[in-house]
């Protein structure tokens, strides 16, 4: 199957890939099944990145062999991710 993105598209993907894993793994003391599953799609999509632009997101790490979200992603995103924790905190 392939599934065609425009540039926009992509972005609000790598968006809910990069929230949507923070919010199933950041607290996992080891990794399991879920971190697994979510991490080899995340690579893939990640892979992605220099091809549509945002390779100033996403950066691959030739010692590791993975893709890493930059700096400047995490700092665009968390505000996202901020807006959910301060949420919680007040229901």
């Amino acid at each position: 199957m392939n599934i065609d993105l425009t540039k926009v598209q992509y972005q609000t993907l790598l968006k809910i890939m990069y929230c949507g894993e923070w919010v199933l793994n950041s607290y996992k003391i080891k990794e399991d099944k879920i971190y697994k599953e979510t991490d080899e799609l995340e690579q893939y999509i990640f892979s992605f990145a220099k091809k549509y632009g945002f390779d100033k997101w996403i950066v691959y790490n030739d010692e590791s062999g993975k893709y890493f979200p930059t700096a400047l992603m995490e700092g665009d995103l968390h505000k996202f991710i901020d807006k959910y924790n301060q949420r919680q905190k007040e229901i």
